[in-house]
């Protein structure tokens, strides 16, 4: 990661499920970027949706976003691009000298779930296959960064009653490709980071308890928790 003359600031957010209010504490940090991590909403309505998804935007900062299992599949794809926040789902994003790979919504561990057309649900194995053809795109940039709702498996994964439910998949995708950083949410209780080989996974934990985090990447991540 040599190379880069200041740190690249990112304003790391995830679970928020509506609580715009909670986006007020975060007026004032500087950061280049802000990515945000899945459920933003809460499947409530499409106006309570608009309105956090704006403030969101009216931040500042341009804002990455992957969808969660509660943001509703049938709204905010429109909702999101009319509020300018950028979709990172499936596809991959370059600024600068830093490339982000995204994979929103979370493994549906009943098969019916896939059916349901409201929601972000896909197979273990998409999750690897999606986050292959992305990289492709980003293969050249000096930092590789990837942004998912849904955590890797045995890392910042752990439920309260000590089951591991992160994505098998998206391990794999880890090991064999060794992006730089990996941002996720999803599971609030397991806010924290730690390696997967050489990239360092963050989840970000749950902004609707009033957590996050702020990264900065220079000649090393350093993660500083909110």
């Amino acid at each position: 990661m040599a190379g880069i003359k200041k740190p690249f600031r990112i304003l790391g957010l995830a679970d928020l499920h509506d609580r715009i209010e909670m986006l007020d504490s975060l007026k004032d940090i500087d950061a280049d970027l802000i990515v945000f991590c899945g459920d933003l909403h809460n499947a409530g309505s499409r106006e309570t949706a608009r309105s956090v998804a704006l403030a969101l935007a009216n931040l500042g900062p341009q804002v990455l976003i992957v969808p969660g299992n509660m943001d509703q599949r049938d709204v905010v794809p429109d909702l999101w691009e009319k509020a300018g926040l950028l979709m990172l789902h499936r596809s991959s994003f370059c600024l600068e000298d830093v490339g982000f790979l995204g994979m929103g919504g979370m493994v549906a561990r009943d098969p019916r779930r896939l059916e349901d057309p409201a929601r972000y649900y896909h197979r273990d194995d998409e999750v690897y296959e999606a986050l292959a053809v992305a990289y492709q795109a980003i293969s050249d940039a000096r930092i590789k960064i990837v942004v998912v709702h849904q955590p890797p498996r045995e890392a910042q994964d752990t439920l309260y009653n000590g089951e591991s439910s992160g994505s098998v998949s998206l391990r794999r995708f880890v090991e064999e490709y060794q992006p730089d950083l990996l941002l996720c949410g999803h599971i609030h209780e397991a806010r924290g980071e730690c390696l997967i080989g050489s990239t360092r996974i963050v989840n970000v934990g749950e902004l609707r308890q009033g957590f996050a985090a702020l990264i900065e990447i220079a000649d090393k991540i350093t993660v500083n928790w909110i």
